[in-house]
C-alpha cells in the first residue's frame, strides 16, 4: 500500500470521523429557544369630550435565546409594535441583540443592544407583559431613563454571599441611532445590586451623557413633550446626568417594587434642571393565581428643563392579576391621572379619569 492509499483509507476516515463527532457534540451543547409574547387591551376612557372605548392590539415579541458554547451566548428580541408613521400602523424594531461571554465563573463580558442596567425593570423584564406585574412601565421610561444602550458591557452576577452583581457599559449616547452615534464621547453607566435572600433585590446606578444635540434618538427613553411645535424644540448640546435606586420585594405572600429616578439635565440656555420620578407597586398574592395589588407613579419635570420639557404628573391605580399559569394572565385597573403640571399648559392642575384598563397578556 503506497503513502496514497494509506492516507485515503486510514488518515481520512479517521479525520472524518473525529470531525462528525466534534459537530455532533457541538450540535448536542448547543440549545436555541425561540419564543413570543403579546398582549391585547381594553380601553375605557373619560375625558373632557366624553366616554371613548377602545380594543387595543399591542406590541407582539419575538425572543430568542441561544448557547453557542459553553461559554457563549445570543439573546434577540425582535418587537412589532404600533406606529403612526407607519401605512398600517405597526412596524418592527430590535430592542437587543447581544452576544454574551462568560469569560470566568459569573464574570461576562457583553457585545450588542441591551437594556441599559440602570434599575430593577429595565434589567429584569423585557417587552412580554405576561411578566410584568401591572399594565404598565412607569411613566418615566418615556422621558427619564435611558432604555437602550448599543455598545459594550462588562457583567458580574450572584458573586458572595450577597449575591453581589455589577454591570459597567460603554456605549452609543442616547441622541445615537443603532447605526450612527453622534457623538466621538460615549455614554457611561455604571450600576451595582445585592440580593440578600430570595426574591428581594436592591440596587443602584449612575448614568452620564453628554448629547451633542438635543434630539433623542430611537428607542433612548428620553422623549420631548408632544404639545412642543417641533420648530421650538431646543437642539443644542444637553449634559444629562441620572441616578436610579431600585427595591424589589417578590415573596410567596408580598410582592414591593420602588424605583427612584433622580436625573439632571444642563444647558448653556437654561442652567441646570433637577429632575425626579418614583414609582411604587405593592401587591398581595391570595394564592398562586390571584394577585389584587395597587401603584403610585409621578414624574416631575423642572421648568427649566429644555430637554424633556416641563411636567408634573401623578398616577394612582388599583389593580387585580389573575394568572391561568406563567404563560397566561389577565389584568384589571382601575386608574386616575392629575395632570399638575404641562409645558405649554397653565399650571392649574388637570384631572384626567377615571380610567379602565384590561389587559391579556401571553407567551407562546
Amino acid at each position: 500500500m503506497n503513502c496514497f492509499e494509506t492516507l485515503f483509507y486510514k488518515i481520512i476516515p479517521i479525520i472524518f470521523c473525529a470531525l462528525i463527532l466534534s459537530i455532533s457534540t457541538y450540535a448536542q451543547n448547543r440549545q436555541t429557544q425561540f419564543n413570543g409574547f403579546g398582549h391585547i387591551e381594553f380601553h375605557l376612557d373619560k375625558d373632557e369630550n366624553g366616554n371613548t372605548a377602545s380594543f387595543v392590539m399591542g406590541e407582539h415579541d419575538f425572543f430568542i435565546t441561544s448557547t453557542i458554547t459553553d461559554k457563549i451566548s445570543f439573546l434577540g428580541e425582535y418587537v412589532i409594535r404600533f406606529n403612526k408613521n407607519s401605512p398600517t400602523n405597526y412596524l418592527p424594531s430590535i430592542e437587543r441583540s447581544l452576544v454574551k461571554f462568560n469569560y470566568i465563573n459569573n464574570h461576562s463580558i457583553i457585545v450588542g443592544k441591551i437594556h441599559t442596567p440602570v434599575n430593577y425593570w429595565n434589567d429584569v423584564y423585557h417587552h412580554g407583559r405576561v411578566f410584568f406585574p401591572v399594565i404598565d412601565r412607569p411613566i418615566a421610561f418615556n422621558y427619564l431613563v435611558p432604555l437602550h444602550t448599543l455598545g459594550l458591557q462588562f457583567q458580574g452576577q450572584n458573586l458572595g454571599k450577597l449575591n453581589f452583581g455589577y454591570d459597567v457599559v460603554v456605549g452609543n449616547s442616547i441622541n445615537s441611532t443603532d447605526v450612527l452615534n453622534k457623538s466621538l464621547i460615549p455614554s457611561l453607566t455604571g450600576s451595582l445590586h445585592i440580593k440578600p435572600k430570595e426574591g428581594v433585590r436592591i440596587g443602584m446606578s449612575y448614568y452620564w451623557d453628554n448629547l451633542k444635540n438635543n434630539m433623542a434618538g430611537v428607542h433612548s427613553g428620553h422623549s420631548v413633550m408632544p404639545n412642543i411645535p417641533l420648530d421650538d424644540i431646543y437642539k443644542g448640546p444637553v449634559k444629562l446626568r441620572n441616578l436610579s435606586f431600585s427595591y424589589a420585594q417578590f415573596g410567596d405572600k408580598f410582592e414591593l417594587l420602588s424605583e427612584t429616578v433622580y436625573n439632571v439635565s444642563k444647558t448653556d440656555s437654561t442652567g441646570t434642571a433637577r429632575n425626579y420620578s418614583q414609582f411604587i407597586y405593592t401587591g398581595l398574592n391570595l394564592s398562586e393565581k390571584s394577585t389584587p395589588y395597587a401603584l403610585v407613579d409621578y414624574i416631575n419635570i423642572a421648568d427649566n428643563d429644555i430637554h424633556v420639557y416641563s411636567l408634573e404628573t401623578l398616577k394612582v391605580a388599583l389593580g387585580y392579576k389573575y394568572s391561568f399559569n406563567y404563560l397566561l394572565n389577565i389584568k384589571i385597573q382601575m386608574e386616575t391621572n392629575w395632570e399638575l403640571r404641562h409645558a405649554g399648559h397653565s399650571h392649574n392642575s388637570k384631572y384626567n379619569g377615571p380610567s379602565l384598563r384590561v389587559q391579556v397578556a401571553y407567551g407562546f
